[in-house]
């Protein structure tokens, strides 16, 4: 009797776990069914619009070379005044003579402060880094921004008193290996204007007593040995831009003394 009681456990057990496989088995079948996820019908899919890409801003020193010299900045119109120049005698406009000492320069104050930075009128870098992209040849700057105090030390006659140099709106330049060809440095200015202007006031230059002007700038040359100034002490003719007119503010350029005496920070 005991022998049929543990065949009949025995076959109870198996066939317990052969249930129990097949159980298994089955789950592990309909584990491997799957099914599209189907959204419902008032479901909208986000559209993200493509990416702008934002053009990449140039690192600082790949912009620092025109015509294979450094670009001009406005750093190289600092005034060129030193305290260390020797005192110079001027005839005051009662007659009188007084001593006049030079100003520090770089040292001594800031370029013109517009809108709380030091500012040269944007224009006048731009010629001169056109003149240099143009002839491969360094522009040398003798005279950019002064300050009053220089600009009288460096010419006291009365027609200086009214200098642009003195609001950032003159500058005074040779290229080097083009000291005997300024006209071939005026033709370059030109023909920029006529290239890159469609306004008649732009492209057009008329003829002036010493050079040529349209609506912007006039532009003047200066002979050898001519119109020598306490800032042009070289041998070599010279050109100078002069700017008329402010086409960003749209009026005229003109010498303010107060613009010329209180624009700088003093250091």
């Amino acid at each position: 009797m005991d022998k049929y009681i543990t065949i009949f456990l025995f076959l109870f057990l198996a066939s317990c776990s052969g249930l129990e496989e097949s159980a298994q088995k089955k789950v592990r079948e309909q584990n491997k069914i799957t099914r599209a996820i189907l959204r419902e019908s008032d479901e909208r899919t986000l559209v993200i619009a493509p990416p702008i890409l934002k053009p990449r801003e140039p690192y600082p020193w790949e912009n620092r070379w025109v015509g294979g010299h450094r670009r001009i900045t406005k750093e190289h119109f600092r005034c060129h005044g030193k305290l260390l120049n020797p005192p110079i005698q001027i005839q005051t406009s009662d007659h009188r003579i007084v001593y006049h000492q030079d100003c520090g320069g770089i040292d001594g104050h800031s370029l013109p402060i517009k809108e709380n930075r030091e500012f040269i009128y944007p224009i006048l870098v731009e010629l001169l880094n056109t003149i240099q992209g143009a002839t491969g040849k360094q522009v040398v700057i003798t005279c950019g921004h002064r300050c009053p105090i220089h600009n009288t030390y460096a010419d006291s006659s009365k027609a200086a008193g009214a200098s642009k140099h003195q609001v950032g709106a003159e500058v005074d330049f040779y290229v080097e290996g083009m000291e005997q060809a300024p006209h071939a440095i005026i033709d370059i200015l030109i023909k920029h204007y006529r290239e890159n202007e469609t306004d008649p006031a732009y492209r057009e230059f008329h003829a002036t007593a010493k050079g040529w002007a349209n609506r912007e700038i006039e532009i003047r040359h200066h002979h050898a040995h001519e119109d020598r100034d306490g800032d042009n002490q070289h041998p070599y003719p010279y050109i100078t831009i002069e700017l008329k007119y402010d086409r960003t503010k749209k009026r005229p350029v003109h010498y303010s003394w107060h613009e010329a005496h209180n624009s700088t920070y003093k250091y």
